[in-house]
């Protein structure tokens, strides 16, 4: 076998080939991630027989453009997970760390664990859109909750206590009503320097402009609570601008929050394994879109354990010697998404105590026994993460010998060209054509290779 080690950086990356008995092949050069240095690159590969892997680490998105371009060629390719690189030993005492070491590391790597790699097959386009909306979600609510925390403190020196009579969650379509009223009445006094009579029909006015339900009671209450206030920050120009500017703000970050909401469930509702993940307890739309954004296909995981280790709530075994750990701490090495949005949906069956749920009966368990919150709950979700894996891929698998499945091989493909100048690829034994965009990363391998074999 020879290995093939790419170390992935921003905008170039660092090849290196290593051969059996890890002879090195090919010293470490750089490879630019341009169309003319990625053709060089894939020529570079093929000059090696067929029993040839590529191997690079999972580094975040600067693999993708590698990634993608030697998938679309046919390049048997592996992406392995960087903890399991670092964790490779060097046979060194020396610390050396750079680009070129890295890669003969990896492709040394790839000769010690040729049994163990998996092949990298492209990801769906509308799972690798979920996730990213799913990721651009969880970082806007972030910042939502942050700028939250600094309105929240902020309205306790300007209108404190004017917050308990908004409860509301936001809109659709970002409103929030709390936020919309501050930016009517930004000051304590803005409300008690006007007559009762005067405020409700001003607030009645603000409702009706902003489509939200009017109570002449709440009127009255804002109006009795602003007569006893005492404010921090005096009605001046300078705080209308700080609070107004704040709370626009934060309508901002809520309207972008519920428009990616609503694009990620609407993503999610087009995957085949949506309706069987939101049947699981605890589970709504958002939750379900996160499940899906984050773990993508199940089915590539080998077992339950993969599943779970992937999350990071798997407990770390720490023996030596007399030592004996009775009860570790969980890994933390997997996607800290997933494991927020297991919680969340974990949380569910504490507020609720469903007696007839498996995972329930297990948190149960692990409580009635004296554990620890933290304990019971970790073990809660490692519970649910096996229920999740056991169900989800039941019913995938349930779909798929429903309906038949067509395997084309690739030696079969004829390369032709359709009315509007893109690449196509014809079948000869169904005759099935799929097209392809060539300003794309597949589009231009594909059809560098083409141009290739008609030229030789």
């Amino acid at each position: 076998m020879i290995a093939i080690g790419i170390d992935v950086s921003k905008g170039h990356s660092t090849v290196a080939a290593v051969g059996e008995g890890k002879i090195t092949l090919q010293k470490p050069f750089n490879v630019s991630h341009n169309k003319a240095e990625l053709l060089d690159l894939i020529d570079f590969v093929n000059g090696f027989d067929d029993n040839t892997c590529v191997v690079m680490e999972h580094t975040g998105v600067y693999y993708r453009v590698i990634a993608e371009t030697l998938c679309a060629v046919g390049i048997r390719m592996s992406v392995v997970n960087p903890v399991l690189i670092k964790q490779f030993g060097d046979n060194t005492l020396r610390k050396v760390k750079t680009d070129k070491k890295d890669s003969m590391k990896i492709a040394r790597y790839a000769i010690e664990n040729r049994n163990k790699l998996r092949d990298y097959t492209s990801v769906d386009e509308t799972r690798d859109s979920l996730k990213s909306f799913v990721r651009q979600f969880n970082f806007e609510n972030k910042t939502l909750s942050a700028h939250k925390n600094s309105f929240n403190a902020l309205l306790e020196r300007v209108f404190p206590g004017i917050d308990r009579f908004f409860t509301s969650p936001a809109k659709s379509d970002g409103g929030l009503k709390l936020a919309d009223f501050i930016c009517e009445f930004w000051h304590n006094d803005c409300v008690c320097l006007i007559n009762e009579i005067k405020f409700i029909e001003k607030y009645k006015k603000f409702c009706k402009k902003n489509r939200y339900n009017f109570s002449e009671k709440t009127a009255k209450a804002i109006h009795a609570l602003s007569l006893q206030n005492l404010t921090t920050m005096k009605k001046t120009d300078t705080t209308k601008i700080l609070v107004q500017g704040l709370a626009k703000r934060v309508l901002g970050l809520t309207e972008t929050v519920e428009t990616l909401r609503a694009q990620m469930i609407k993503l999610a509702k087009q995957l085949p394994e949506f309706p069987a993940v939101i049947a699981l307890y605890g589970v709504g739309e958002t939750i379900a879109a996160q499940l899906i954004g984050e773990i993508g296909d199940v089915r590539r995981f080998a077992n339950k354990r993969a599943l779970v280790a992937f999350a990071g709530v798997d407990p770390d075994k720490d023996d030596s010697g007399k030592k004996v750990s009775i009860s570790g701490k969980i890994s933390r090495h997997g996607d800290a998404l997933l494991r927020k949005a297991v919680y969340l949906a974990v949380e569910c069956y504490l507020l609720r105590s469903p007696v007839d749920e498996p995972v329930y009966q297990f948190l149960d368990k692990k409580r009635s026994e004296g554990k620890h919150f933290y304990v019971y709950m970790t073990a809660a979700c490692n519970k649910f993460l096996r229920i999740y894996y056991a169900r989800i891929c039941e019913y995938l698998n349930s779909l798929e010998t429903d309906s038949p499945t067509i395997t084309i091989a690739v030696s079969s493909i004829i390369p032709t060209h359709s009315a509007n100048n893109n690449i196509a690829f014809t079948c000869k034994q169904d005759r099935a054509t799929q097209e392809c965009d060539p300003s794309g990363l597949r589009g231009f391998a594909k059809q560098m290779r083409i141009v290739k074999e008609q030229g030789s």
